[in-house]
């Protein structure tokens, strides 16, 4: 029985938040540049399939500090010959786990970042705006279907469509943060009797791993790959005063007030292959998976 491998390599993605100044949650517009990191740098290379998904007006989409990256496969062929790769195995090899920081500084606590690789069948139209206003909510495919995008409602639906689905969560190592002024110097805005000590990151952590999907038969006509990346620390928020019901609201962090903060790092590419024995499906094969595909496939019909 032959056996197929096809693959994809995603890049190398900067983020870079800007320096978030004292007193302010986010950075002040322009917007820092963001996308392929593509430089001399040990993580950066030029030769990848994923392209950036955009807005309706052909920017980068930031919304929800969320960034999209994709990767489309034409599985037409195996459509044609009535085919599928059985016994199918979908690998991932990392240049590193875990995000590699460039500059990270005074990074809102409790704030973590995610990223999720999404393999699937279902045609996700991926072209400048047609994920909507939210897409940040493709985090959530294979549990609830995609609900923003004329496009795209109703895909994504359930876990039959996630050939394979890994969600990622990085939080701030701790045991790698160093402070100012005698280790570091200082990112401090306002002068003042009191200097509040900066906090220099040096490593993000892995701290959870969750995978879905069912990856035994790959069939046609399409294949996406999509990486979703949302980086919270990109707002300060949980550095702000918040007034909670009846009680007195408590002080800004003193980092807030008076130091600046910024988020600048690296989404390090990796290799996704799949390879599985071409065979030819059976007759109850087709009429379940290709039903599965073609329903997938079907925005919801609006309620009259």
């Amino acid at each position: 029985m032959p056996r197929k491998l096809f693959s994809s390599t995603f890049g190398t993605i900067a983020w870079d938040s800007g320096e978030m100044p004292g007193g302010q949650p986010q950075a002040p517009a322009p917007y820092p540049l963001i996308g392929f990191h593509e430089g001399a740098e040990k993580y950066g290379f030029k030769e990848h399939d994923d392209v950036i998904y955009k807005d309706a007006s052909g920017l980068v989409s930031t919304v929800g500090a969320t960034m999209i990256t994709y990767d489309f496969h034409d599985l037409r062929d195996l459509l044609e010959e009535g085919e599928c790769l059985a016994d199918a195995m979908i690998g991932i090899q990392r240049m590193k786990e875990t995000p590699e920081i460039i500059e990270c500084f005074n990074v809102a606590p409790g704030r973590n970042i995610q990223e999720t690789i999404i393999v699937t069948n279902a045609d996700v139209d991926m072209n400048d705006g047609r994920l909507g206003t939210n897409p940040l909510q493709i985090f959530k495919a294979g549990f609830d279907p995609l609900s923003s995008g004329t496009q795209n409602i109703g895909k994504l639906s359930d876990n039959n469509q996630l050939l394979y689905c890994e969600r990622r969560t990085y939080a701030q190592d701790q045991s790698q943060s160093y402070l100012s002024p005698n280790a570091m110097g200082s990112m401090q805005d306002v002068g003042g009797a009191t200097l509040t000590p900066t906090r220099w990151l040096n490593n993000w952590l892995l701290i959870d791993r969750t995978v879905t999907g069912q990856a035994d038969l790959v069939i046609g006509p399409t294949l996406m790959v999509i990486r979703v990346m949302t980086i919270l620390p990109n707002n300060r928020d949980s550095q702000q005063r918040t007034t909670f019901p009846g009680n007195t609201p408590p002080l800004e962090a003193g980092e807030f007030t008076n130091n600046r903060s910024r988020v600048w790092l690296a989404f390090t590419g990796f290799e996704l292959s799949i390879v599985g024995n071409k065979r030819k499906l059976t007759d109850t094969e087709k009429a379940i998976e290709y039903s599965n595909v073609f329903l997938s496939n079907q925005n919801d019909v609006p309620s009259p």
